[in-house]
């Protein structure tokens, strides 16, 4: 095709092409920009080849491609895939060749960072600017247009939008490898990962192809010995995990150590070493060959670079020191719960179950030790017993803390069976000085019995520990499967309770409390009942322990105070204003921090008086912590509300402390009660209301079934009395009508 070409000084000289073009040295030694010229005229591409000769652009030479056809044009893009522009001609072979390529470039061949000039002779071939727009074509011009000037303008502003473009989209992929390796950081392979998407994230920002850069870093933070080569790219990969002496280009390696010996970035003609390292994680620096000469502003780029990755490396190394807080008990050095297990499936894994156990103990009343003799005492014990584990079970066994004050150890049933697991604590401790005896309590579970893994197995034993406290304190228990079941039962029947109390399916009965000399009803006593869907109901024994365990016994011992309280202003509006409510506290509720809160805000809330109110705690919780309990029953006291001693008998109450504890009632137990009629226990009840009396408290005998018992404990002079002689428990409803035919 012809070509328009004007007559000022500026336009385009034809000279050879061969004077425009860069030596092979040339375009070896330095990075350069390719331009693909797409023309079908021979004139076209020397005349732009001679005008740009000897250019560069943002501190490059050029390198030309050529192409005199669409077909030529889409052979070099699959050749290379760094061209940064594209000088199209639009009318080529066809009227709208140019045009067309354009859609195969984007579309098909899916080059996108490559910027396109769309260049012309004539004038009414101009696109359309759907065109332009679409398919991101960065310039437009007339070959009468481009002068040298014009030509080197135009391709400078497609240069550095290339250039910003292939930047934004190799940070893009540096910034994704980081999270994508961010789950792999613990191991050497995520650290890699890691380290070669920062060397994506560089290059992005040096501009220059991800190859050639070496991240380094000392053994330790004294900063002795030989660097290791922790991760490399290109033609480097060959070299990781080897010392730095093993690479052979001087230049290079003389960077990188001078970069570690003086903390600093080094720059020199061929290449720059980045320095990242810190005085917690050690000397790092990355090395990357690049001609490029950067200025102050490029320099301080890289510093701000650098300090951004320098943080990034030290959360790793913080990821890997807690990666050893997730898997080692820091304070006795052991294994932990999660080690445990990932431990003992990887020796399951090689081995048979067979002729494995797991035997997890747990130091009695250790809580106690701790809180009487300090904590620090308490951590010495701990790694006492760790120690003496480890001595006693060596390996193959792999010992563990799998709780505050909880060990397992895990072997060959050659080393851990019934009659060894329990040997290292029959000698004392010496914790600084002094000889401590310590009591521990075992479960132990064959491999062979477990139906799954070491987590199973951990449960399992946890619960067969869980056994052995509540029944055999200071032994070992076996595990059977039987054991599961009951626990599955007991789950079962605590996920039925939780859904009963939500659904308000469960409900309080009232058994009258009566005065044995004038028969006098005095008060009732609130008995939580559930019934279940066969119309039976579930025994108290049953759920009640439950509640207490699991916590829910705080918002159903609320719900219960609430109710029976609300119920007992309905009776005093009824005409039984003298009657008192009894209400059963757990040892849960009395020990919850918000336990005085509640109880003061449901006494507001329903408006009753409280000495009419009378709360029953078991002799065995009162107990418990005298000092703790006695001063907490004092403050209940204080609200002006009645406190009766439950159980009494069973327990083992100091009369000292029963003396100074606001007890307004003793509450025989029923056990001694029903043992009236054989001849059994009498001693006990009679001592009972003696004692009360010489203690100035009322004496109420629950559980009174038959009429000797009633003629017995009215020759004691009893106080009170409860029981089915004279009234089982009943809804409010049925209270109400026994309450007036009683009167009647």
């Amino acid at each position: 095709m012809a070509n328009d070409t004007g007559k000022t000084n500026e336009m385009m000289e034809f000279l050879d092409d061969s004077q425009g073009k860069d030596s092979d040295a040339t375009r070896k030694k330095h990075n350069v920009w390719r331009i693909l010229i797409t023309d079908d005229e021979q004139d076209v591409h020397t005349a732009t080849t001679f005008a740009l000769r000897n250019t560069r652009i943002l501190g490059r030479p050029i390198e030309f491609l050529h192409a005199n056809s669409a077909r030529e044009t889409i052979d070099i893009l699959k050749s290379y895939s760094d061209i940064a522009v594209i000088m199209l001609d639009v009318v080529m072979e066809t009227p709208n060749a140019g045009l067309d390529l354009v859609a195969v470039i984007r579309e098909e061949l899916k080059v996108t960072d490559s910027r396109i000039i769309l260049r012309t002779g004539q004038p009414n071939q101009a696109p359309e600017i759907e065109v332009i727009r679409d398919y991101d074509i960065n310039d437009y011009k007339l070959k009468s247009e481009l002068t040298q000037s014009k030509l080197y303008a135009a391709l400078t502003t497609a240069v550095r939008s290339y250039k910003q473009i292939r930047m934004i989209e190799a940070g893009k992929k540096g910034l994704d490898m980081i999270v994508r390796s961010s789950a792999e950081l613990l191991s050497k392979n995520g650290l890699n990962a890691f380290a070669q998407g920062v060397i994506v994230h560089l290059s992005g920002l040096l501009s220059v192809p991800p190859e050639g850069l070496i991240c380094v870093r000392r053994h330790d933070n004294r900063r002795e010995g030989q660097p290791e080569i922790i991760a490399a790219a290109g033609q480097y990969c060959s070299l990781i995990d080897k010392p730095l002496s093993d690479l052979t280009e001087t230049n290079a390696r003389d960077l990188l150590e001078s970069s570690l010996n003086t903390q600093s970035n080094v720059f020199d003609e061929n290449g720059l070493a980045l320095y990242l390292g810190s005085d917690a994680r050690g000397d790092m620096s990355c090395y990357v060959a690049s001609a490029t000469q950067f200025d102050e502003i490029d320099q301080s780029l890289i510093e701000l670079f650098c300090t951004n990755i320098s943080i990034c490396a030290d959360n790793l190394t913080l990821l890997e020191q807690l990666s050893q807080f997730a898997y080692i008990d820091e304070l006795v050095q052991l294994p932990n719960r999660n080690a445990l297990i990932e431990r003992m499936n990887q020796t399951l894994e090689q081995k048979s179950s067979v002729g494995y156990q797991l035997a997890v103990a747990d130091i009695d009343n250790f809580a106690e030790i701790n809180a009487s003799l300090g904590q620090k005492y308490g951590d010495r014990l701990l790694q006492a017993v760790a120690k003496r584990l480890v001595n006693r079970f060596p390996k193959p066994c792999i010992v563990a803390r799998v709780a505050g004050d909880t060990f397992a150890v895990f072997g060959p049933n050659t080393y851990i069976k019934t009659e060894n697991v329990l040997v290292p604590f029959t000698t004392p401790f010496d914790i600084s000085g002094e000889e401590q005896m310590i009591s521990v309590t075992a479960g132990l579970v064959s491999m062979e019995d477990v139906d799954g893994g070491a987590a199973e197995a951990v449960k399992d034993a946890s619960i067969v520990l869980k056994m052995a406290k509540n029944r055999n304190r200071g032994q070992v228990m076996l595990f059977d499967s039987s054991m599961i079941e009951t626990a599955k039962d007991r789950l079962e029947l605590l996920k039925e309770l939780r859904a009963a109390f939500d659904m308000e399916r469960l409900a309080l009965n009232y058994q009258p409390k009566l005065c044995l000399k004038s028969g006098k009803v005095l008060g009732v006593e609130a008995l939580l009942r559930w019934p279940a869907e066969s119309g039976e109901f579930v025994p108290p024994g049953q759920f009640i322990p439950l509640a207490e365990q699991s916590g829910l016994i705080v918002r159903l011992g609320e719900w219960i105070l609430r109710t029976a309280l609300n119920e007992l202003q309905s009776l005093n509006r009824q005409g039984w204003n003298e009657l008192h409510m009894s209400v059963n506290l757990s040892v849960a509720q009395l020990q919850h921090p918000a336990m005085m809160k509640t109880l003061k805000r449901v006494l507001i809330e329903t408006d009753v008086d409280p000495r009419l109110v009378d709360l029953e705690v078991t002799e065995s919780v009162a107990m418990d912590d005298v000092n703790k309990n006695s001063s907490l029953l004092h403050e209940i006291k204080s609200l002006g509300v009645q406190i009766s001693l439950d159980d009494f008998g069973t327990g083992f109450s100091s009369l000292h402390y029963l003396q100074s504890m606001p007890i307004d009632r003793l509450k025989i137990d029923q056990s001694f009660v029903q043992q009236l009629d054989d001849g059994k226990g009498r001693e006990i009840v009679e001592l009972i209301v003696h004692l009360g009396r010489q203690l100035n408290k009322k004496v109420i005998a629950e559980g009174v079934e038959t009429e000797s018992q009633v003629s017995f404990l009215k020759s004691l002079n009893c106080d009170e009395v409860q029981g089915f002689y004279f009234a089982r428990p009943m809804p409010a409803e049925k209270l109400v009508a026994w309450l007036k035919e009683h009167d009647h």
